[in-house]
C-alpha cells in the first residue's frame, strides 16, 4: 500500500479547517503553501495514492515538477541543477513517467500496434451521465460537472475551464490488462501518468536506449533530442504556456540550463522561429511536425489537443537521414537501414536518425516482421531496417569436397589445412534486392571481401559485409557448427551434411550474350528418397527469382539414385539456390547458393561440323577452316561441357552423370569418345514436366545419348536404351526420340562453338543420309535437322544434307593423291553406301540395306529381341567366362543374352566394344575379349564373312558392268562396319586378289583389269564420312541423278513395289549366279581353304542354305520394307532386292554352324 500523507498538525490545532461536505472554504485553505507544510518524513519511493482519482493524480504530478526543481536555479551550478533533475525520489519517478507518457504520444504513429488513444469528451460524457436513466449515473454526472465548473472559478489553477477533452493512452500490446490505462493528457502539466506499476510492459515501449516506465528515471535532458526539441517548440508556439503550465515551464528552464551549447543554440533558433509568424504560411510547429489525429469508430476524427492547443507527433522518418542507410548497387525504391548486431567503436559515432548510434542499442539478430513493417530498434519508429538474418541463412550446407573454383564461386573459402572443404554460399535472396552477384564476389569500399568463409575449430565462420553510406560497411558474422539446431534468434548457425550420393552440375558453363540464346541444364543427383525433396530456384537481375521446370529419371525405384534436371531455356541465371535433404545430423535440410563463374568468349570465326548419324554409331567431326584437317569432336576436363560444383564423394553420382547426362570429357583419351553408339537413354516412365505426367521427353533432360552404353550399367530398372533410331518406324514416339538425340548433339556442338569463341549464327552443320532412304523419311529427317538448327543456332540458315555415299569419296579424293578411278564403300550398321567415280567426277551412287547388321543381327524379322543370331550364340559363353572378375560387364552380357534371346546387333556391338573398355584395359584383358580377333582366329564362321564381303563386291561389279563403267583401280572402305573385313583375312593382298577376281568375272570380255588396290582405314573408318562432308561443304549438283539401283541384270527405271512379285524369279536367278561364281568358279582360281581358312564342309553347308528358301527371303525382305511404312507399294523401288535372300542365308548359315559347334 502506498504511503499516506495527512494534514495532521493543522487539523488538530484548529478544527475550523475541517471541511464538511461541500462547504465553502477560504481560497488559501489548500494552496501550495499549505500543502508544502506537509512534512515528508519517509524515504519511501512508493507511489502517493491517498486519493486514487485522476484529479488527485493531476495535482500530484503538478507537485512533482515543483519538488524536482527548486523555486530558483539562478544561483546554482550546472552540476547542482543536474543533481536536482537526475534524482531517484518518488517525484523524479512521477516526472519521468509523465515524460514517458508525453513521449509515447509524440511517438504514437510508430507504436500504434501497442497503443490506443481513447477520447474522453467532457461535454458529451457529462451530459450522457446526467441524462442517464440510472439515478446513480445522474449523481456522478452532476457532481463531476460541479467539480470542474467550481474548480475553474477564480484563477483556474488546473485549467479545467480551458479543458475540452482528455486523451487517454491505453496499452494493448503483450502482457496487457483489461482497460490498461497508462496515462493521459493533463490540463495542468500537459500529461500525467498513473500510479500503477508498469515495469512489466516497460520493454515493449522503448525510446532508443530508454524504456518507458522502467526503474531508470530519465529527465528530459536525457531523452531523444527530437522529443526534447518538440517540447520547447510546443512551449514557444503556445503564448500562454508559462501561465497555463508554470511548473512545467520552470522544469524546462532547468533542463535548458544543463544542455550543451549545440542544443541550446537549436532551441534558441526554435524560439525565434516560433515567434516569427509570416502571414499565409504554416507556423514553425505545423511545418516541422505532424498533427496527431485520432479516429473514433472509423467515422469521427479528433485532433489531440491540450487546452485547445494541438499536440503533434514526430514526422515519418525521412530517408537519407542515417549513415546506416544501405548503399545498394541495384535500383531500389526503399533503402532500409543496415544495423550492426555487435557493439563496436566502428559504429558508435555513425548517425542514426539524427543522433549517434552509440553502444547501447540492441539490434536483434532476427526480426520476424516483414522489412517494410519493422520498427527501428532503440527508437521504435516504423522504418525498414535489415539485420544479420536478413542476409545470412541460419544453416550452411557442407559439400562432399571443395568447390570447383574454376567454374564456381566458393565464398572466398579459407581452410585451416591443405584439405579444403566446400559449402553452398549461405546468403539469402534478399541480398540480391540490393546487390548483384558480382558485388557478392567482389569487395566492399574498404577493399575487404564482401564475403569470407573461414574454417575454424568449432565449425565454419561466415563474414558478410554490407555497404552503407559514406563508404562505410556493416559487418555480420555467424558461426555454423555441427550437431546443433539452427537458432537465428541467437545467431547460432548449423551445418547440414550432404547425402553420400550427391552431385550438382551446370551445363553448359558458358555465358550467353543474349538470353534468347541460352539453354541451360542444372543437374542434381542423389538418393531417390532424398532427391525427391531436392529443389532449385534460380535468379537473374532482370527477372529476379524464378523456378525452372524440371524432369527426372527414376520415378519409382527407391533403392537407387535419382537424377533431377532443371531446364532453363531462353533465359539466363546468375545463381541457383539449391535445397537438399539428408539423413544425418540434427538439421536435415538446408539450402544455399551455387554461383557459376560463367566463361564468355565472343568472336566471329566460323566452325563447321559434320554429323554422321549412323544406324549403329554416330560420329562428329569439326573444322575451323577450309584448309584445316577436320578433327573428331572432343572436349576435355580442362574445358568441360558439364561443370561440377564439386567432386562427388564416390563414383555413383559420376556414373549417373556420364550415363544419363553427359560425361566430364569426350575424346581419344577419355572413357567416352566419338564414334559412339547411336543409342538414346530415356527414363522409361517419362513422368513429364515437373512430374505432372504431361510433356514430351527433354533433350539432355530425361533423354540423352547413351554415352556409357556398353561400358557401364546406369539405372537399368528405370532407364530404357533405344537403338536403331535411324531406321525405326516414324511413329510420334520414335520421332520424339530422334529429336531428343539430335537436339542433344546440337546442344553439345553449340557449347563447343561458344567455348571456342566462334559465332553461333554462322555455324555450319552437315548431316548425311543414305541414298536408299525413302523420300518420305528423308523429308522427316530434314525437318528434324532444320528444327534443331533453327532452335539452337539460327533461323537464317539450315544444315546441309549430303548423301552418305558421296562424303567418303570426297575424303579419299582430298587425302589420297594416288586416287583416280575409285569406288568408295561405306559399310555401316544398317546400310552400305557406294560411290563410283573417275577423274571427271561421280559416275553413280547406290545404297543397300546390307551392312554389319546382316551378319550379326536378324534383319529379316520384325522382332528385335528374338532368338540370338548364330554367331552371338556361339561365342557368348566364351565371353562370359573371359569376363570373370569384371562383375558389371559380365552381368551386362548375361542380361543381354538370357535364354539365348535378345537383340543380336546390340550384343555384337557390346562384344566389339569390350577391347576398348577402360576397365578391361585396366585389368589387361583386352586380348581375351577382342571380338574382331576372336572371329579372325576362328574358322567356323569365316564362311559368313566371306559371303558378306563377296556379295558386296559382286553387286558393285555387276552394277558397274551394266552401267558401262570402267573397273576401278582403287576401292576404299569406310564406316565402322568395314572393320569386319579384317575378320576374313589379315592379309590385304589376299583381299585385293579376291576383289580383282570377282571383277574379272564381269569384265573378262571387255578389258584386262589390273589388280585393284584396297584402301582400308583400320583405326577410325567412321571418320571418312564426316571429314569428306566437311571437305565437300555442300551436296553435289544433280547427285540424285547418279543414283543407280540394280535389280538383277538391269537398272530400275519406273518399277514399283507392286511389280516386285514378278521379279522374284529373276532375283533368285541372279543370286544363284552369285553362288556359282562364289563356290564353283572362284575356288578354281583361289583356294578358299588356303587363303581364308574356310573348311570345305562349311562351303557345302552354305550351298545347302542357298538352295533353300531364296524366294521366301526375297518376299520377307520386301514385306518388311513395306510394313515399315518407309515406302508404299506404289513407290519406285529404291534399293536392290539382291541382298534380301543373302541376308536370310547368312543368318541361317550362322545358326547351323553354331548348332554344329554345340
Amino acid at each position: 500500500m502506498g504511503y499516506v500523507f495527512r494534514i495532521n498538525k493543522e487539523g488538530i490545532k484548529n478544527n475550523q479547517t475541517t471541511i464538511v461536505d461541500w462547504s465553502t472554504t477560504a481560497a488559501t485553505t489548500y494552496n501550495h503553501g499549505y500543502v508544502n507544510a506537509v512534512t515528508d518524513t519517509t524515504t519511501t519511493q512508493k507511489e502517493i495514492t491517498s486519493i486514487p482519482s485522476p484529479f488527485a493524480r493531476i495535482e500530484l504530478i503538478k507537485e512533482a515538477f515543483n519538488k524536482v526543481v527548486p523555486n530558483t536555479i539562478g544561483g546554482m551550478t550546472i552540476q547542482q541543477v543536474q543533481q536536482c533533475l537526475h534524482g531517484n525520489s518518488i517525484y523524479h519517478k512521477m516526472v519521468s513517467d509523465t515524460l514517458d507518457v508525453a513521449q509515447l504520444f509524440f511517438s504514437f504513429p510508430s507504436l500504434q500496434n501497442k497503443l490506443e488513444i481513447v477520447v474522453w469528451q467532457r461535454s458529451k460524457e457529462i451530459q450522457a451521465l446526467s441524462n442517464s436513466s440510472l439515478p446513480v449515473h445522474q449523481i456522478v454526472g452532476k457532481t463531476l460537472d460541479m467539480f470542474l465548473v467550481q474548480d475553474a472559478k477564480g484563477n483556474d489553477p488546473y485549467n479545467f475551464g480551458k479543458m475540452n477533452n482528455i486523451y487517454i493512452l491505453k496499452y494493448k500490446g503483450p502482457k496487457q490488462k483489461p482497460m490498461h490505462i497508462i496515462g493521459a493528457t493533463s490540463p495542468a502539466t500537459l500529461f500525467f501518468s498513473t500510479a500503477n506499476d508498469e515495469t512489466a510492459i516497460s520493454k515493449e515501449l522503448c525510446f532508443g536506449t530508454d524504456y518507458a516506465f522502467d526503474t531508470k528515471y530519465a529527465s528530459l535532458d536525457e531523452r531523444n533530442p527530437e522529443f526534447l526539441k518538440y517540447l520547447y517548440t510546443f512551449r514557444y508556439s503556445n503564448p500562454n504556456f508559462n501561465v497555463y503550465y508554470p511548473e512545467v515551464a520552470h522544469y524546462l528552464d532547468a533542463v535548458y540550463y544543463v544542455l550543451d551549447d549545440n542544443l541550446k543554440n537549436e532551441i534558441n533558433n526554435i524560439q525565434n522561429s516560433c515567434q516569427t509568424i509570416t502571414q499565409g504560411q504554416k507556423s514553425y510547429i505545423d511545418n516541422n511536425y505532424e498533427v496527431l489525429d485520432v479516429t473514433i469508430n472509423a467515422t469521427t476524427t479528433f485532433q489531440v489537443e491540450i487546452n485547445g492547443f494541438p499536440f503533434h507527433c514526430n514526422k515519418p522518418i525521412v530517408a537519407g537521414n542515417s549513415d546506416f542507410e544501405i548503399n545498394p548497387s541495384q535500383n531500389t525504391s526503399i533503402k532500409p537501414l543496415v544495423l550492426p548486431v555487435i557493439k563496436s567503436s566502428a559504429y558508435e559515432k555513425l548517425t542514426y536518425l539524427g543522433a549517434s548510434f552509440g553502444r547501447n542499442i540492441q539490434v536483434p539478430y532476427y526480426d520476424s516482421a516483414s522489412v517494410k513493417n519493422r520498427h527501428l530498434p532503440g527508437i521504435n519508429a516504423p522504418y525498414p531496417y535489415l539485420t544479420i538474418s536478413d542476409f545470412l541463412c541460419d544453416k550452411i550446407v557442407k559439400l562432399p569436397s571443395a568447390v570447383n573454383t574454376d567454374y564456381f564461386f566458393d565464398g572466398n573459402y579459407c581452410g585451416q589445412s591443405e584439405k579444403k572443404d566446400g559449402y553452398l554460399i549461405p546468403v539469402t535472396d534478399l541480398y540480391f534486392d540490393y546487390f548483384s552477384v558480382d558485388d557478392l564476389m567482389g569487395c566492399v569500399p574498404s577493399g575487404k571481401n564482401t564475403i569470407d568463409i573461414k574454417q575454424i575449430a568449432s565449425g565454419v565462420e561466415v563474414t558478410l559485409r554490407i555497404p552503407i553510406q559514406n563508404n562505410n560497411e556493416v559487418e555480420y558474422k555467424r558461426i555454423y557448427t555441427l550437431d546443433v539446431k539452427a537458432d537465428q534468434i541467437n545467431n547460432k548457425g548449423a551445418i547440414v551434411l550432404p547425402p553420400e550420393d550427391f552431385a550438382v552440375g551446370v551445363f553448359p558453363p558458358v555465358k550467353f550474350s543474349q538470353a534468347s540464346e541460352a539453354y541451360y541444364r542444372i543437374v542434381l543427383v542423389g538418393d531417390y528418397v532424398l532427391n525427391k525433396d531436392f529443389s532449385c530456384i534460380c535468379h537473374n537481375q532482370t527477372q529476379g527469382l524464378f523456378t525452372p521446370d524440371y524432369v527426372v529419371r527414376n520415378s519409382d525405384i527407391d533403392n537407387d539414385d535419382r537424377t533431377k534436371v532443371y531446364i532453363i531455356d531462353k533465359q539466363t541465371f546468375d545463381y541457383a539456390r539449391i535445397s537438399i535433404k539428408t539423413k544425418e545430423g540434427k538439421e536435415r535440410s538446408g539450402n544455399g547458393l551455387m554461383i557459376p563463374k560463367f566463361k564468355q568468349r565472343t568472336g566471329n570465326s566460323i566452325l563447321s561440323f559434320a554429323i554422321d548419324f549412323g544406324t549403329s554409331n554416330t560420329h562428329i567431326e569439326y573444322s575451323a577452316g577450309q584448309n584445316m584437317m577436320p578433327q573428331a569432336f572432343e572436349f576435355g576436363k580442362e574445358q568441360p561441357q558439364l561443370s561440377l560444383l564439386f567432386i562427388p564423394g564416390n563414383d555413383t553420382p559420376i556414373n549417373h552423370l556420364r550415363g544419363e547426362f553427359i560425361p566430364e570429357a569426350i575424346g581419344a583419351k577419355a572413357i567416352c569418345r566419338f564414334p559412339m553408339r547411336t543409342v538414346l537413354c530415356i527414363d522409361k516412365n517419362n513422368t513429364g514436366i515437373n512430374e505432372s505426367g504431361k510433356g514430351s521427353y527433354v533433350a539432355l533432360g530425361n533423354a540423352s545419348p547413351a554415352f556409357m552404353y556398353n561400358k557401364s550399367v546406369v539405372g537399368p530398372k528405370y532407364n530404357n536404351y533405344i537403338p536403331n533410331l535411324k531406321w525405326s518406324q516414324m511413329t510420334l514416339d520414335n520421332e520424339e526420340r530422334i529429336r531428343c538425340y539430335i537436339e542433344s548433339l546440337f546442344m553439345m556442338i553449340r557449347t563447343k562453338v561458344i567455348q571456342s569463341g566462334a559465332s553461333l549464327s554462322q555455324t555450319q552443320i552437315m548431316c548425311f543420309y543414305p541414298i536408299s532412304m525413302s523420300p518420305l523419311k528423308q523429308g522427316l529427317f530434314r525437318k528434324m535437322w532444320d528444327n534443331a538448327y533453327h532452335k539452337y543456332f539460327s533461323t537464317e540458315n539450315s544444315p546441309i544434307l549430303i548423301t552418305e555415299s558421296i562424303a567418303p569419296y570426297s575424303f579419299f579424293q582430298q587425302t589420297r593423291p594416288d586416287v583416280s578411278d575409285i569406288v568408295t564403300i561405306d559399310i555401316g550398321g544398317g546400310t552400305t553406301d557406294v560411290v563410283v567415280a573417275d577423274a571427271n567426277g561421280v559416275k553413280c551412287i547406290t545404297s543397300m540395306r546390307f551392312a554389319a547388321d546382316a551378319i550379326f543381327g536378324n534383319t529379316l524379322v520384325a522382332v528385335n529381341n528374338g532368338s540370338l543370331n548364330g554367331i552371338i550364340r556361339q561365342f557368348k559363353d566364351e565371353f562370359i567366362a573371359n569376363l570373370e572378375g569384371t562383375t558389371e560387364l559380365k552381368e551386362m552380357l548375361m542380361n543381354m543374352t538370357t535364354g539365348n534371346l535378345g537383340n543380336s546387333s546390340e550384343v555384337a556391338s557390346f562384344l566389339f566394344s569390350l577391347s576398348e573398355n577402360e576397365e578391361i584395359k585396366k585389368f589387361g584383358m583386352a586380348d581375351k575379349v577382342d571380338f574382331n580377333a576372336i572371329l579372325a582366329r576362328d574358322n567356323t564362321q569365316k564362311i559368313v564373312f566371306f559371303i558378306f564381303y563377296s556379295a558386296i563386291i559382286y553387286h558393285i561389279a555387276n552394277l558397274m558392268k551394266v552401267r558401262g563403267l570402267r573397273a576401278p583401280s582403287n576401292i576404299a572402305f569406310s564406316g565402322n562396319g568395314s572393320k569386319i573385313i579384317s575378320v576374313l583375312t589379315p592379309n590385304q593382298k589376299t583381299l585385293e586378289e579376291l576383289t580383282t577376281k570377282i571383277f574379272r568375272m564381269f569384265y573378262r570380255d571387255v578389258e584386262d583389269i589390273k589388280d585393284i588396290k584396297l584402301i582400308i582405314n583400320t583405326v577410325n573408318p567412321k571418320e571418312a564420312t564426316c571429314k569428306g562432308g566437311l571437305f565437300l561443304g555442300h551436296e553435289l549438283d544433280n547427285i540424285k541423278n547418279s543414283k543407280t539401283i540394280l535389280l538383277t541384270n538391269k537398272l530400275v527405271t519406273d518399277e514399283t513395289y507392286n511389280d516386285v512379285v514378278n521379279l522374284y524369279d529373276d532375283v533368285a536367278s541372279e543370286v544363284r549366279k552369285f553362288v556359282d561364281c562364289l563356290f564353283l568358279r572362284l575356288p578354281q582360281e583361289l583356294s578358299l581353304s588356303n587363303n581364308f581358312g574356310i573348311d570345305p564342309s562349311f562351303t557345302r553347308l552354305a550351298l545347302d542354305c542357298f538352295n533353300e528358301n531364296i524366294e521366301t527371303y526375297i518376299e520377307k525382305g520386301v514385306n518388311l520394307k513395306v510394313q515399315s511404312k518407309d515406302v508404299s507399294k506404289e513407290d519406285i523401288i529404291e534399293e536392290t532386292l539382291f541382298f534380301y535372300p543373302i541376308i536370310g542365308v547368312i543368318n541361317d548359315l550362322s545358326n547351323r554352324i553354331c548348332d554344329m559347334q554345340q
